[in-house]
């Protein structure tokens, strides 16, 4: 059964309502579950994390900030602290363009290392972003592509377009991006691996009236141990991305076609309830906003 969950401001309420929908269903599970974030790259609630991070500490479990690593290395990017424009002088530009390749030559130089880990053979999700296919460190940046392409519709005058999307599914040679709807691709169509195989499949990215919005499709979203992460790790990419073409950060929806509220690993409904409680409820504020404003 689809579940559309009302948008709030920011990652904690969304990670809540998500959570406290899945856990009311009889399995814990829903198919083609949708979460809106309006305001991704804002402060989270410190109660939310802090109680999320001992929940998964006492399990042995990455923490938040490692799974939105994973997505986005923010470690290894130095933000220049201002934004792409075409008013920007070459001197400045070259600055911000320094920072995103500091960002790509320091994660690769890291990701001989980081595929000796068995769940990495086939690569990383940042390694996929930028060096297609991601098992080495020679192959298509998609992320330096789709940002080529926002810079120069903005310099086109265009400040809407459904720009690209970043590939985790798809075929394993790109079409140029003025060829389709160009997004980040994270697998290749012809896997057939069964297990395995990345939960992330599909990042879209459009903008319109100079603000970027991100889109990630997830085959089976794993609410408890990866959701929380994988949103603060979209929503630092969409900001680099937003930075580096010189757009404003939009929302940040997450479509999952299989969302689990992991019972079987977190003692059962009543775990997950514990969880719950000791976050806190949603913001009853924050889901005002969002309507509100839609």
């Amino acid at each position: 059964m689809s579940r559309y969950m009302e948008p709030v401001s920011n990652i904690s309420d969304a990670w809540l309502s998500v959570l406290t929908a899945m856990n009311a269903e009889p399995g814990g599970t829903a198919t083609n579950v949708m979460v809106t974030v309006e305001g991704p790259t804002g402060p989270d609630r410190r109660d939310v994390r802090d109680a999320l991070n001992e929940t998964l500490r006492a399990r042995g479990q990455h923490e938040v900030g490692t799974v939105a690593s994973t997505l986005f290395p923010a470690v290894f990017y130095s933000d220049p602290g201002f934004d792409w424009s075409p008013d920007l002088s070459q001197h400045t530009v070259d600055e911000l363009d320094s920072a995103a390749e500091s960002l790509y030559r320091e994660y690769l130089e890291i990701l001989p290392d980081l595929r000796r880990i068995p769940a990495n053979r086939a690569g990383t999700y940042f390694s996929r972003m930028i060096s297609w296919p991601g098992k080495t460190g020679v192959g298509v940046n998609q992320l330096e592509e789709r940002i080529r392409y926002f810079r120069s519709a903005r310099r086109n005058g265009q400040l809407t377009n459904n720009a690209s999307d970043i590939a985790i599914a798809g075929d394993a040679e790109l079409p140029p991006l003025e060829d389709f709807a160009a997004g980040i691709q994270e697998y290749a169509a012809t896997d057939r691996r069964q297990r395995g195989f990345p939960c992330l499949v599909h990042i879209d990215l459009s903008a319109h009236d100079g603000v970027l919005a991100l889109t990630a499709v997830y085959r089976h979203w794993h609410l408890i141990t990866r959701a929380y992460g994988n949103m603060v790790g979209l929503a630092r990419l969409q900001a680099f991305l937003a930075q580096q073409s010189g757009l404003r950060v939009g929302e940040l929806v997450v479509v999952a076609g299989y969302a689990n509220a992991e019972r079987e690993s977190y003692g059962g409904r009543a775990g997950v309830d514990a969880l719950l409680s000791a976050a806190g409820p949603v913001d009853s504020e924050s889901v005002a906003v969002s309507e509100g404003v839609a």
